[in-house]
């Protein structure tokens, strides 16, 4: 980031979006994460189904998962704070800005959301990130902040996180959707794209 922004001639705040966001949009961008949360575990849950995790990598992830207290704040700081800013500085702070300029907005968000998707390399989790990836590039590009997707993405991951470590783990296979939860995930997508709507409102009375 430091080099990125040497390189531009500006601050590292400047060279990566990282603007102050009015705090409506931080309560709209932690909104967002919240609704998101069922359809993206869906459509994991999905990936999984097509492409589901080995139990060696299953025993290896929740063997490393924290069962301490000092090791779940640390886990915290690394899953909810720095992963969040590093990843959004690569895939929206760089790949989809850079895309954006050659391409525009939509085909930039699904080259970003893809690069998001594959470089975690977990299969049986790709249609989730890909889901989590739009929606980090539309928040980013509806408010001009970095900011927004770090936030979206910090809650997500916060979630997730807690509910690992409340249920002790992965399990070796996931129960299957019932009608209620794709009801509750139909629900939960047009919460999401109503703060979008309103993100979006936003934006244009900004520009007005």
């Amino acid at each position: 980031a430091a080099a990125a922004a040497q390189a531009r001639g500006s601050a590292a705040a400047a060279a990566f979006d990282l603007s102050r966001m009015p705090a409506a949009e931080h309560l709209l961008c932690a909104a967002a994460a919240l609704g998101s949360l069922l359809p993206t575990s869906l459509l994991a849950g999905l990936s999984s189904r097509l492409h589901p995790p080995g139990p060696e990598w299953i025993a290896m992830y929740n063997g490393h998962l924290p069962d301490s207290a000092a090791g779940i704040a640390l886990a915290a700081v690394a899953v909810v704070v720095a992963a969040p800013l590093a990843e959004e500085m690569v895939f929206r702070g760089l790949i989809y800005r850079l895309g954006r300029r050659a391409w525009g907005p939509w085909p930039a968000a699904v080259v970003s959301a893809l690069a998001f998707g594959l470089v975690h390399g977990e299969p049986w989790y790709l249609f989730g990130l890909l889901a989590l990836g739009l929606l980090l590039a539309a928040v980013y590009e509806l408010t001009g902040s970095l900011w927004s997707a770090v936030i979206v993405h910090a809650v997500h991951n916060a979630v997730a996180l807690a509910l690992l470590v409340i249920q002790g783990g992965l399990v070796e296979e996931e129960p299957p959707a019932t009608l209620l939860d794709w009801t509750g995930a139909a629900v939960s997508l047009a919460a999401v794209a109503g703060i979008v709507a309103l993100l979006r409102r936003r934006a244009a009375t900004r520009r007005a």
